[in-house]
Protein backbone atom coordinates (compact mmCIF):
# COMPACT_ATOMS: atom_id res chain seq x y z
CA UNK A 1 0.00 0.00 0.00
CA UNK A 2 1.74 3.27 -0.69
CA UNK A 3 3.88 2.27 -3.61
CA UNK A 4 3.39 3.88 -6.86
CA UNK A 5 2.08 2.29 -9.42
CA UNK A 6 2.34 2.90 -12.75
CA UNK A 7 1.21 1.16 -16.09
CA UNK A 8 2.97 0.90 -19.48
CA UNK A 9 0.64 0.36 -22.83
CA UNK A 10 2.84 1.50 -25.50
CA UNK A 11 5.82 -0.48 -26.97
CA UNK A 12 7.96 2.57 -27.93
CA UNK A 13 7.77 4.06 -23.35
CA UNK A 14 8.12 0.45 -22.38
CA UNK A 15 11.45 -0.01 -24.57
CA UNK A 16 12.68 3.61 -24.01
CA UNK A 17 12.61 3.12 -20.30
CA UNK A 18 13.14 -1.15 -19.74
CA UNK A 19 15.71 -1.02 -22.28
CA UNK A 20 17.32 2.26 -23.19
CA UNK A 21 17.41 3.16 -19.67
CA UNK A 22 17.87 -0.04 -18.11
CA UNK A 23 20.46 1.11 -15.69
CA UNK A 24 17.26 3.01 -13.83
CA UNK A 25 14.46 0.64 -14.46
CA UNK A 26 15.67 -2.67 -14.11
CA UNK A 27 15.29 -3.03 -10.10
CA UNK A 28 12.40 -4.93 -8.88
CA UNK A 29 9.35 -4.67 -6.66
CA UNK A 30 8.19 -8.02 -6.05
CA UNK A 31 5.43 -8.75 -3.65
CA UNK A 32 6.07 -9.68 -0.17
CA UNK A 33 5.54 -13.11 -0.14
CA UNK A 34 7.53 -13.93 -2.94
CA UNK A 35 10.86 -12.22 -1.61
CA UNK A 36 10.23 -13.88 1.98
CA UNK A 37 10.03 -16.88 0.20
CA UNK A 38 12.73 -16.77 -2.07
CA UNK A 39 14.83 -14.97 0.52
CA UNK A 40 15.56 -12.13 -2.24
CA UNK A 41 17.82 -14.74 -3.99
CA UNK A 42 15.59 -15.77 -6.83
CA UNK A 43 17.44 -13.82 -9.67
CA UNK A 44 13.93 -13.53 -11.90
CA UNK A 45 12.29 -11.69 -8.77
CA UNK A 46 15.41 -10.27 -7.00
CA UNK A 47 16.35 -6.36 -6.41
CA UNK A 48 19.37 -5.21 -8.60
CA UNK A 49 22.39 -5.84 -6.64
CA UNK A 50 25.85 -7.47 -6.97
CA UNK A 51 24.53 -10.44 -6.30
CA UNK A 52 22.03 -10.45 -8.93
CA UNK A 53 24.52 -8.99 -11.47
CA UNK A 54 26.30 -12.29 -10.43
CA UNK A 55 23.37 -14.45 -11.26
CA UNK A 56 23.01 -12.74 -14.29
CA UNK A 57 26.10 -13.58 -15.79
CA UNK A 58 26.28 -16.81 -14.70
CA UNK A 59 22.42 -17.63 -16.22
CA UNK A 60 23.73 -15.46 -19.61
CA UNK A 61 27.28 -18.25 -19.23
CA UNK A 62 24.40 -21.47 -18.94
CA UNK A 63 22.22 -21.34 -21.47
CA UNK A 64 24.76 -19.74 -23.72
CA UNK A 65 26.82 -22.98 -23.81
CA UNK A 66 23.02 -24.98 -24.43
CA UNK A 67 22.45 -22.98 -27.51
CA UNK A 68 26.22 -23.03 -29.40
CA UNK A 69 26.84 -26.33 -28.25
CA UNK A 70 25.58 -29.72 -30.79
CA UNK A 71 25.88 -31.70 -27.30
CA UNK A 72 23.60 -29.92 -25.94
CA UNK A 73 21.25 -29.64 -29.15
CA UNK A 74 20.99 -33.25 -30.30
CA UNK A 75 19.32 -34.50 -26.95
CA UNK A 76 16.92 -31.74 -27.56
CA UNK A 77 15.70 -33.02 -30.64
CA UNK A 78 15.79 -36.67 -28.78
CA UNK A 79 13.36 -35.55 -26.30
CA UNK A 80 11.16 -33.68 -29.21
CA UNK A 81 11.27 -37.40 -31.08
CA UNK A 82 10.53 -39.28 -27.57
CA UNK A 83 7.20 -36.97 -27.09
CA UNK A 84 6.04 -36.88 -30.40
CA UNK A 85 6.23 -40.91 -30.52
CA UNK A 86 4.09 -40.94 -27.24
CA UNK A 87 1.34 -38.06 -28.67
CA UNK A 88 0.94 -40.99 -31.21
CA UNK A 89 0.37 -43.85 -29.03
CA UNK A 90 -1.58 -42.17 -25.95
CA UNK A 91 -3.19 -38.67 -28.03
CA UNK A 92 -5.44 -37.52 -25.59
CA UNK A 93 -2.05 -37.17 -22.61
CA UNK A 94 -1.12 -34.57 -24.47
CA UNK A 95 -1.30 -32.19 -21.39
CA UNK A 96 1.30 -34.55 -19.62
CA UNK A 97 3.18 -35.62 -22.84
CA UNK A 98 4.17 -31.67 -23.26
CA UNK A 99 4.61 -31.67 -18.96
CA UNK A 100 7.28 -33.99 -19.29
CA UNK A 101 9.04 -32.67 -22.45
CA UNK A 102 9.02 -29.12 -21.08
CA UNK A 103 10.99 -30.66 -17.98
CA UNK A 104 13.45 -32.93 -19.58
CA UNK A 105 14.56 -31.38 -22.48
CA UNK A 106 15.75 -28.53 -19.59
CA UNK A 107 16.84 -31.11 -16.68
CA UNK A 108 18.71 -33.33 -19.06
CA UNK A 109 20.93 -30.34 -19.97
CA UNK A 110 20.89 -28.50 -17.01
CA UNK A 111 20.67 -31.43 -14.57
CA UNK A 112 22.00 -34.61 -15.99
CA UNK A 113 19.04 -36.51 -16.29
CA UNK A 114 16.36 -37.33 -18.36
CA UNK A 115 12.63 -37.76 -16.98
CA UNK A 116 10.49 -40.64 -18.46
CA UNK A 117 6.86 -39.76 -17.28
CA UNK A 118 4.90 -36.66 -16.08
CA UNK A 119 3.98 -39.03 -12.92
CA UNK A 120 7.89 -38.65 -12.07
CA UNK A 121 8.63 -37.21 -8.20
CA UNK A 122 10.40 -34.89 -9.33
CA UNK A 123 7.96 -33.32 -11.62
CA UNK A 124 5.31 -33.26 -9.26
CA UNK A 125 7.40 -32.45 -6.30
CA UNK A 126 8.21 -29.25 -8.34
CA UNK A 127 4.95 -28.94 -9.87
CA UNK A 128 2.97 -28.74 -6.78
CA UNK A 129 5.38 -25.89 -4.97
CA UNK A 130 5.64 -23.91 -7.99
CA UNK A 131 1.36 -23.89 -7.58
CA UNK A 132 1.96 -22.58 -4.37
CA UNK A 133 4.61 -20.06 -5.02
CA UNK A 134 2.94 -18.98 -8.29
CA UNK A 135 -0.10 -18.01 -5.47
CA UNK A 136 2.22 -15.91 -3.47
CA UNK A 137 1.29 -13.36 -5.96
CA UNK A 138 -1.80 -13.41 -4.83
CA UNK A 139 -2.80 -10.53 -2.02
CA UNK A 140 -6.55 -12.60 -1.38
CA UNK A 141 -4.11 -15.66 -0.22
CA UNK A 142 -1.12 -13.65 1.04
CA UNK A 143 -2.48 -10.10 2.75
CA UNK A 144 0.75 -8.95 3.54
CA UNK A 145 1.27 -8.33 -0.38
CA UNK A 146 -0.64 -5.06 0.47
CA UNK A 147 -0.76 -4.52 4.18
CA UNK A 148 2.78 -4.42 5.22
CA UNK A 149 2.01 -3.73 9.10
CA UNK A 150 0.71 -7.13 9.33
CA UNK A 151 4.19 -8.43 8.24
CA UNK A 152 5.22 -7.38 12.09
CA UNK A 153 2.51 -9.96 13.75
CA UNK A 154 3.46 -13.28 14.92
CA UNK A 155 3.01 -16.69 13.06
CA UNK A 156 0.53 -17.80 15.13
CA UNK A 157 -2.24 -14.73 14.73
CA UNK A 158 -1.48 -14.62 10.77
CA UNK A 159 -2.22 -17.97 9.20
CA UNK A 160 -0.38 -17.05 5.65
CA UNK A 161 3.02 -16.18 7.31
CA UNK A 162 3.14 -19.31 8.39
CA UNK A 163 2.93 -20.84 4.97
CA UNK A 164 5.46 -18.53 3.94
CA UNK A 165 7.48 -19.99 6.53
CA UNK A 166 6.74 -23.34 5.85
CA UNK A 167 7.42 -22.56 1.85
CA UNK A 168 10.34 -21.22 2.68
CA UNK A 169 12.23 -24.04 4.48
CA UNK A 170 10.59 -26.60 1.98
CA UNK A 171 12.54 -24.56 -0.80
CA UNK A 172 15.74 -24.30 0.90
CA UNK A 173 15.62 -27.65 1.74
CA UNK A 174 14.83 -29.17 -1.35
CA UNK A 175 17.54 -27.08 -3.38
CA UNK A 176 20.60 -27.75 -1.05
CA UNK A 177 19.67 -31.22 -1.39
CA UNK A 178 19.64 -31.42 -5.06
CA UNK A 179 23.11 -29.70 -4.86
CA UNK A 180 24.63 -32.32 -2.38
CA UNK A 181 23.13 -35.64 -4.78
CA UNK A 182 24.65 -33.68 -7.86
CA UNK A 183 27.94 -33.06 -5.78
CA UNK A 184 28.16 -36.65 -4.45
CA UNK A 185 27.58 -37.69 -8.35
CA UNK A 186 30.05 -35.70 -9.40
CA UNK A 187 32.70 -37.10 -7.10
CA UNK A 188 32.26 -40.54 -7.26
CA UNK A 189 32.27 -40.26 -11.40
CA UNK A 190 28.49 -41.19 -12.05
CA UNK A 191 27.44 -38.04 -12.87
CA UNK A 192 26.25 -37.42 -16.94
CA UNK A 193 27.10 -34.29 -18.74
CA UNK A 194 25.37 -31.20 -17.87
CA UNK A 195 26.07 -27.39 -16.88
CA UNK A 196 25.06 -28.51 -13.00
CA UNK A 197 28.23 -31.10 -13.51
CA UNK A 198 30.63 -28.48 -15.20
CA UNK A 199 29.84 -25.72 -12.90
CA UNK A 200 30.57 -27.40 -9.95
CA UNK A 201 33.58 -29.08 -11.93
CA UNK A 202 34.90 -25.61 -12.60
CA UNK A 203 33.64 -23.65 -9.09
CA UNK A 204 36.47 -21.62 -9.50
CA UNK A 205 35.58 -19.89 -12.63
CA UNK A 206 32.35 -18.48 -11.34
CA UNK A 207 31.57 -15.54 -9.07
CA UNK A 208 28.46 -16.25 -7.63
CA UNK A 209 28.27 -17.83 -3.75
CA UNK A 210 26.92 -21.21 -3.45
CA UNK A 211 23.64 -19.73 -1.83
CA UNK A 212 23.43 -17.68 -5.06
CA UNK A 213 24.15 -20.70 -7.42
CA UNK A 214 21.37 -23.07 -6.21
CA UNK A 215 18.87 -20.41 -6.21
CA UNK A 216 19.87 -19.55 -9.93
CA UNK A 217 19.20 -23.49 -11.06
CA UNK A 218 16.20 -23.20 -9.26
CA UNK A 219 15.13 -20.35 -11.20
CA UNK A 220 16.31 -21.88 -14.50
CA UNK A 221 14.14 -24.93 -13.99
CA UNK A 222 10.84 -22.97 -12.24
CA UNK A 223 11.08 -20.10 -15.60
CA UNK A 224 12.07 -22.64 -18.39
CA UNK A 225 9.39 -25.52 -17.93
CA UNK A 226 6.21 -23.28 -17.19
CA UNK A 227 6.60 -21.10 -20.10
CA UNK A 228 7.19 -23.85 -22.75
CA UNK A 229 4.68 -26.08 -21.13
CA UNK A 230 2.45 -23.31 -21.86
CA UNK A 231 2.87 -22.48 -25.47
CA UNK A 232 2.48 -25.74 -26.52
CA UNK A 233 -1.04 -25.81 -25.30
CA UNK A 234 -1.56 -22.90 -26.69
CA UNK A 235 -0.16 -24.35 -30.18
CA UNK A 236 -2.81 -27.04 -30.09
CA UNK A 237 -5.63 -24.68 -29.65
CA UNK A 238 -3.97 -21.68 -32.51
CA UNK A 239 -3.64 -25.04 -34.96
CA UNK A 240 -7.28 -25.98 -34.40
CA UNK A 241 -8.74 -22.34 -34.59
CA UNK A 242 -6.69 -21.89 -37.46
CA UNK A 243 -6.15 -25.36 -40.09
CA UNK A 244 -5.31 -22.95 -42.98
CA UNK A 245 -1.95 -22.20 -40.72
CA UNK A 246 -1.69 -25.95 -39.80
CA UNK A 247 -1.38 -26.44 -43.92
CA UNK A 248 0.66 -24.14 -44.27
CA UNK A 249 3.28 -25.82 -42.09
CA UNK A 250 2.85 -28.85 -43.15
CA UNK A 251 3.76 -27.94 -46.19
CA UNK A 252 7.02 -26.56 -45.38
CA UNK A 253 8.02 -29.22 -43.47
CA UNK A 254 6.97 -31.94 -46.04
CA UNK A 255 9.09 -29.53 -48.77
CA UNK A 256 11.83 -29.91 -46.82
CA UNK A 257 11.84 -33.35 -45.08
CA UNK A 258 9.69 -35.36 -47.69
CA UNK A 259 7.87 -38.34 -45.70
CA UNK A 260 10.73 -40.34 -44.31
CA UNK A 261 12.60 -38.29 -42.05
CA UNK A 262 11.12 -36.32 -39.00
CA UNK A 263 12.57 -32.17 -39.25
CA UNK A 264 15.82 -31.97 -36.75
CA UNK A 265 17.78 -29.02 -35.05
CA UNK A 266 19.55 -28.76 -38.03
CA UNK A 267 16.85 -27.88 -40.66
CA UNK A 268 15.65 -24.64 -38.04
CA UNK A 269 17.21 -22.07 -40.63
CA UNK A 270 15.15 -23.22 -43.36
CA UNK A 271 11.74 -23.86 -41.49
CA UNK A 272 10.45 -19.97 -41.44
CA UNK A 273 6.91 -20.77 -41.66
CA UNK A 274 7.56 -23.30 -38.20
CA UNK A 275 9.56 -20.31 -36.47
CA UNK A 276 6.96 -17.59 -37.24
CA UNK A 277 4.34 -19.93 -35.74
CA UNK A 278 6.05 -20.25 -33.33
CA UNK A 279 6.71 -16.21 -32.37
CA UNK A 280 3.39 -15.42 -33.17
CA UNK A 281 1.85 -18.65 -30.60
CA UNK A 282 4.05 -16.40 -28.45
CA UNK A 283 2.44 -13.50 -29.04
CA UNK A 284 -0.60 -14.34 -28.58
CA UNK A 285 -0.17 -16.54 -25.99
CA UNK A 286 1.18 -13.13 -23.65
CA UNK A 287 -2.10 -11.33 -24.86
CA UNK A 288 -4.75 -13.63 -23.85
CA UNK A 289 -2.79 -14.97 -20.70
CA UNK A 290 0.76 -13.24 -19.20
CA UNK A 291 0.65 -10.39 -16.82
CA UNK A 292 4.80 -9.79 -17.14
CA UNK A 293 6.95 -9.03 -14.38
CA UNK A 294 6.81 -5.41 -12.68
CA UNK A 295 10.02 -3.22 -13.44
CA UNK A 296 11.34 -0.66 -9.93
CA UNK A 297 12.66 2.64 -10.32
CA UNK A 298 15.85 2.38 -9.41
CA UNK A 299 16.73 6.33 -8.85
CA UNK A 300 14.36 9.95 -9.60
CA UNK A 301 13.93 9.94 -13.31
CA UNK A 302 11.47 12.77 -15.36
CA UNK A 303 10.29 10.72 -18.87
CA UNK A 304 8.25 12.81 -21.42
CA UNK A 305 8.09 15.87 -19.16
CA UNK A 306 6.51 13.41 -16.37
CA UNK A 307 8.34 12.78 -13.16
CA UNK A 308 8.53 9.69 -11.52
CA UNK A 309 10.08 8.77 -8.17
CA UNK A 310 12.48 6.54 -6.65
CA UNK A 311 10.37 3.16 -5.90
CA UNK A 312 7.54 3.40 -8.57
CA UNK A 313 6.44 0.59 -10.03
CA UNK A 314 5.72 -0.27 -13.93
CA UNK A 315 3.97 -3.04 -15.23
CA UNK A 316 4.36 -3.24 -19.36
CA UNK A 317 0.78 -4.70 -20.08
CA UNK A 318 1.33 -7.04 -23.13
CA UNK A 319 -1.92 -7.44 -24.11
CA UNK A 320 -1.96 -3.57 -25.23
CA UNK A 321 2.02 -3.69 -26.27
CA UNK A 322 1.88 -6.54 -28.57
CA UNK A 323 -1.42 -5.17 -30.32
CA UNK A 324 -0.05 -1.99 -31.18
CA UNK A 325 -1.80 -0.89 -34.52
CA UNK A 326 1.42 0.43 -35.75
CA UNK A 327 3.41 -2.86 -35.11
CA UNK A 328 0.39 -5.26 -35.26
CA UNK A 329 -1.82 -3.84 -37.97
CA UNK A 330 -4.21 -6.40 -37.40
CA UNK A 331 -4.11 -6.19 -33.55
CA UNK A 332 -4.52 -9.59 -31.69
CA UNK A 333 -5.30 -11.65 -34.44
CA UNK A 334 -3.34 -14.95 -35.17
CA UNK A 335 -0.96 -14.39 -38.33
CA UNK A 336 2.35 -15.72 -38.53
CA UNK A 337 2.32 -13.99 -42.28
CA UNK A 338 3.25 -10.92 -40.15
CA UNK A 339 6.89 -11.97 -39.82
CA UNK A 340 7.57 -13.94 -43.24
CA UNK A 341 6.20 -11.38 -46.06
CA UNK A 342 7.45 -7.59 -46.32
CA UNK A 343 4.19 -5.66 -46.15
CA UNK A 344 4.22 -5.96 -42.38
CA UNK A 345 6.43 -3.81 -40.30
CA UNK A 346 7.45 -6.55 -38.35
CA UNK A 347 8.74 -8.34 -41.06
CA UNK A 348 12.77 -8.87 -40.97
CA UNK A 349 15.59 -10.84 -42.69
CA UNK A 350 17.24 -13.06 -43.57
CA UNK A 351 14.58 -15.60 -43.16
CA UNK A 352 17.42 -18.26 -42.45
CA UNK A 353 17.95 -16.23 -38.89
CA UNK A 354 13.99 -14.31 -38.87
CA UNK A 355 11.53 -14.80 -37.32
CA UNK A 356 13.08 -15.18 -34.02
CA UNK A 357 12.52 -14.43 -30.35
CA UNK A 358 15.83 -12.87 -30.03
CA UNK A 359 14.34 -9.21 -28.02
CA UNK A 360 10.71 -9.86 -28.22
CA UNK A 361 8.84 -8.10 -25.25
CA UNK A 362 6.83 -11.28 -24.82
CA UNK A 363 9.98 -12.49 -22.97
CA UNK A 364 10.59 -9.56 -20.88
CA UNK A 365 13.17 -6.39 -21.21
CA UNK A 366 16.54 -5.45 -21.13
CA UNK A 367 18.30 -6.61 -18.30
CA UNK A 368 15.31 -8.30 -17.30
CA UNK A 369 14.71 -10.12 -20.02
CA UNK A 370 14.58 -13.91 -20.10
CA UNK A 371 18.44 -15.27 -20.72
CA UNK A 372 17.04 -18.30 -21.83
CA UNK A 373 14.76 -17.22 -24.38
CA UNK A 374 17.04 -18.86 -27.12
CA UNK A 375 16.91 -22.24 -25.52
CA UNK A 376 13.03 -22.03 -25.16
CA UNK A 377 12.48 -20.99 -28.75
CA UNK A 378 14.42 -24.20 -29.95
CA UNK A 379 12.49 -26.43 -27.89
CA UNK A 380 9.41 -25.23 -28.96
CA UNK A 381 10.73 -25.06 -32.71
CA UNK A 382 11.69 -28.63 -32.89
CA UNK A 383 9.04 -30.31 -31.90
CA UNK A 384 6.46 -27.69 -34.06
CA UNK A 385 8.14 -28.80 -36.24
CA UNK A 386 8.08 -32.82 -35.63
CA UNK A 387 4.23 -32.26 -34.76
CA UNK A 388 3.83 -30.68 -38.05
CA UNK A 389 4.96 -33.70 -39.60
CA UNK A 390 3.61 -36.46 -38.28
CA UNK A 391 -0.17 -35.69 -36.91
CA UNK A 392 -3.08 -33.63 -37.56
CA UNK A 393 -4.65 -31.53 -34.72
CA UNK A 394 -8.70 -30.83 -34.73
CA UNK A 395 -11.22 -30.15 -32.53
CA UNK A 396 -12.79 -33.09 -31.24
CA UNK A 397 -15.98 -34.18 -32.75
CA UNK A 398 -19.17 -35.45 -30.38
CA UNK A 399 -21.56 -37.98 -31.37
CA UNK A 400 -23.13 -36.86 -34.39
CA UNK A 401 -19.47 -35.81 -35.68
CA UNK A 402 -19.98 -32.47 -34.99
CA UNK A 403 -17.01 -30.19 -33.57
CA UNK A 404 -16.45 -29.67 -30.06
CA UNK A 405 -14.81 -25.93 -29.83
CA UNK A 406 -14.11 -25.21 -26.41
CA UNK A 407 -13.34 -21.21 -24.97
CA UNK A 408 -10.18 -21.93 -23.36
CA UNK A 409 -9.85 -20.71 -19.61
CA UNK A 410 -6.75 -19.72 -17.58
CA UNK A 411 -5.78 -20.03 -13.84
CA UNK A 412 -5.79 -16.80 -12.41
CA UNK A 413 -2.56 -17.00 -11.33
CA UNK A 414 1.10 -15.18 -13.16
CA UNK A 415 1.91 -17.86 -16.19
CA UNK A 416 -0.98 -19.31 -15.84
CA UNK A 417 -1.58 -22.62 -17.64
CA UNK A 418 -5.11 -23.11 -20.00
CA UNK A 419 -7.42 -25.11 -18.01
CA UNK A 420 -7.94 -28.93 -19.21
CA UNK A 421 -9.73 -29.02 -23.13
CA UNK A 422 -10.31 -31.48 -25.83
CA UNK A 423 -8.07 -32.07 -29.02
CA UNK A 424 -8.31 -34.40 -31.35
CA UNK A 425 -4.35 -35.53 -32.43
CA UNK A 426 -3.98 -38.53 -35.28
CA UNK A 427 -0.88 -39.13 -37.83
CA UNK A 428 -0.49 -38.36 -40.86
CA UNK A 429 -0.20 -41.59 -42.51
CA UNK A 430 1.47 -44.76 -41.30
CA UNK A 431 4.51 -44.25 -43.10
CA UNK A 432 5.22 -41.55 -40.79
CA UNK A 433 4.10 -43.36 -37.39
CA UNK A 434 6.94 -45.82 -38.37
CA UNK A 435 9.29 -43.61 -39.17
CA UNK A 436 8.88 -41.68 -35.57
CA UNK A 437 8.59 -45.46 -34.01
CA UNK A 438 11.59 -46.43 -35.14
CA UNK A 439 13.40 -43.18 -34.18
CA UNK A 440 12.29 -43.39 -30.72
CA UNK A 441 12.99 -47.29 -30.22
CA UNK A 442 16.91 -45.94 -31.08
CA UNK A 443 16.92 -43.33 -28.37
CA UNK A 444 18.93 -43.92 -25.28
CA UNK A 445 18.53 -41.52 -22.24
CA UNK A 446 20.58 -41.07 -19.29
Amino acid sequence: MGTKQVVLSDEKDASDMFVKRGNRYSDRGAPHAVEYISMNQNPGFRPKDEGWRRQRQFMHSAVSITSINNKYQSPMDDEATFTLNKVLHSPSSFHDHFLRYAYSVLTSSLLGFSIRSASDPYIHDNEAFTAELMNSFRPDCFPTNVFPILRHLPQWLLPSLRTMERLRKAYVAEMWAFRSKIEKRVQDGSATESIYKQFLLNRSDYAVTDEESVHTFQSMIDGGTRSPHNNLLMFLVLMMEHPEWQRKLQQEVDGVCGDERMPSYTDIPILPTVRAIVKEGVRCRSIVAEMGISHCLATDDIYNGYFFEKGTVFHATFASILTDKEIYPDGAAFNPARWLEPTYPTYKEPLSICPNCHNFPAFGYGRRACPGVEFAERSLVILVAKLGWAVDIRWPLDGDGKEVRETIEYESVPAPRPMKFGCSIKARDSRRVEVVQRAAEGLRFE
